[in-house]
């Protein structure tokens, strides 16, 4: 038989441990402002910090690297898009946003006010609950359900089981998704990190 010369060199196909949709408390690495395509967005990547799934997203990131180093992504973030004034959601996008950050700042006691210019690494170590949903997806050929970050929630509420984890979101649209009362939904999913942000 014929040898493979860089043999050594060829990484191996790996087990794919997936994250089910649910509720978990996250640790927030960092956050930060990205403009794409003219619109700006805040990210905050974080990191399951308990249970089963802990370090769920550096430990996948980490092995993608070693495995795939050009295309490796860390996937640990929601992302929120900021009001530009031209967009009819635009109310929708601030409530979300103020949500998720009024979330955060209960779940840490903490000292901020969002309604002024503020440094994302304000955020850094603080702990909340994340809900993630189940979205199809349909990308080079690979079909399937993948579970998604969806919404913060209360660190209390999440240990405390009261949150609603919403039916999967399907590519047609039609998901009859049961949004948690006062849930901070992203206005979209990310799918992706931007390349700038590797972390």
């Amino acid at each position: 038989m014929r040898p493979l010369s860089d043999y050594n060199s060829i990484p191996e196909y790996t087990k794919v441990k997936k994250i089910p949709a649910g509720a978990y408390e996250v640790l927030i690495k960092r956050a930060e402002e990205k403009e794409i395509n003219g619109s700006i967005f805040l990210y905050i990547l974080f990191d399951i910090s308990d249970g089963e799934y802990k370090n769920f997203f550096m430990d996948k990131f980490m092995a993608d690297r070693k495995n795939y180093p050009e295309t490796a992504k860390f996937k640990g973030i929601i992302r929120f898009q900021y009001p530009d004034g031209k967009n009819p959601d635009d109310e929708g996008r601030k409530k979300r946003m103020k949500t998720a950050l009024e979330y955060i700042k209960r779940s840490n006691n903490l000292n901020a006010d969002f309604s002024k210019e503020w440094d994302g690494a304000i955020l850094k170590d603080c702990k909340a609950g994340m809900i993630f949903r189940d979205e199809e997806y349909d990308y080079n050929g690979y079909h399937g359900m993948s579970a998604r970050p969806y919404c913060f929630i209360d660190l209390e509420d999440f240990k405390a089981g009261k949150y609603t984890v919403p039916e999967p979101k399907y590519l047609s649209g039609k998901a009859s998704a049961s949004v948690p009362v006062n849930s901070s939904v992203p206005s979209q999913s990310v799918d992706e990190l931007v390349e700038d942000l590797p972390f």
